[in-house]
């Protein structure tokens, strides 16, 4: 992964946070330590802000793009109160359904992403 000469120091810093925050996110994912589609969110929003700076090579987010897409519907877990607990159940069975469909591949991307991005904890 190569930094373009473009840059100066201060978006080379913040590119650099944006993809330790991608290298977390990815484990966090990995280990289910956060959810499938707040995870999924998060890697959109880090790699965009990753992209407006400088490009982010050999890199592709598309599982994740697809899978947000597929449960942009459903509420995530901070949302969930304000629902009716019928139209939970209902709907859960729902998106259960489209993370089994999902959740190999976008946890495989996961473990790809932690591999190519280890180099960022060298990096200060």
């Amino acid at each position: 992964m190569t930094l373009s000469n473009n840059m100066n120091k201060f978006e080379e810093l913040k590119r650099n946070r944006y993809i330790k925050k991608m290298h977390s996110n990815a484990i966090a994912m990995f280990t289910r330590q956060i959810d499938l589609r707040e995870g999924c969110l998060k890697m959109e929003y880090f790699y965009d802000q990753i992209e407006h700076i400088s490009s982010l090579e050999g890199i592709d987010i598309d599982i994740f793009k697809e899978f947000s897409l597929k449960t942009s519907f459903f509420p995530l877990p901070k949302e969930r109160e304000v629902y009716n607990q019928e139209y939970l159940t209902a709907l859960d069975a729902r998106l259960s359904t489209i993370e089994e469909q999902y959740r190999d591949r976008v946890l495989q991307k996961c473990g790809e992403l932690v591999s190519k991005l280890q180099y960022i904890k060298t990096i200060v």
